[in-house]
């Protein structure tokens, strides 16, 4: 019989330590790696939680605001807690005009109109301390006790020609106040009802009012001079 030939058995050569520390290096390598790529993503999953919190707080304040605006629109826009003559608007007046919160009104008589026709004097006195002007048309109305207007406002007369009055503290200026006598005019064509005279001094919207006795009916034909 021939026998196999035998193989002769090479055992293992040990690792050398070159090789180990080499491999020892790469494990540490591999390890920062992972820890970084670890941290890495912890970080940007914070950083995600983060702004979608603050994204929520965000649209949770200016859900909130505009909330609060419309409540505030909308209760601005239904307040009747004040009647609407109380809601005097901005006063619009230049440097050297008189303003309302620096005159006082009087009446006084006027003199005699035309057939039907009445005239009262509106007085406006400068009770500041300062020198104003006043230039052009009052407004003038009729109210009742509520503040609401009787009939429409007094039309510009025709007949006057406009000029500027300078006043100092205590000068008075005056326009007349034309009426007619309900007399001349159907039943239901006047309106009845007036207490009171409300007068913006020429160029302001601030007002001031008095008792009207004198006027106390609405009636077509009221009119206004300029101040005088």
């Amino acid at each position: 019989m021939n026998e196999e030939p035998q193989v002769p058995f090479t055992p293992p050569q040990p690792v050398s330590k070159k090789e180990h520390k080499v491999g020892k290096i790469l494990g540490l390598i591999l390890l920062v790696v992972i820890l970084i790529t670890a941290t890495a993503f912890c970080v940007y999953t914070w950083q995600q939680s983060q702004f979608s919190g603050q994204k929520k707080d965000l649209e949770s304040q200016l859900a909130a605001a505009k909330l609060a605006y419309d409540t505030e629109k909308k209760s601005s826009a239904s307040d009747t807690s004040r009647p609407a003559h109380e809601l005097t608007p901005p006063k619009v007046a230049t440097e050297t005009t008189c303003n309302a919160d620096e005159l006082t009104l009087s009446l006084a008589e006027g003199d005699g109109g035309g057939a039907g026709t009445l005239n009262q004097l509106i007085v406006l006195t400068n009770a500041g301390k300062r020198t104003c002007i006043l230039g052009g048309f009052p407004g003038v109305s009729l109210v009742n006790d509520n503040g609401n207007q009787i009939g429409s406002p007094a039309e510009r007369a025709k007949n006057y020609t406009e000029k500027k009055v300078t006043l100092k503290p205590g000068n008075q200026a005056k326009a007349t106040v034309s009426f007619q006598d309900q007399g001349n005019f159907d039943a239901g064509t006047c309106k009845a009802g007036a207490t009171k005279l409300r007068v913006y001094p020429p160029n302001d919207t601030g007002y001031l009012s008095i008792a009207s006795t004198m006027i106390t009916t609405w009636c077509p034909g009221f009119e206004i001079s300029p101040v005088q």
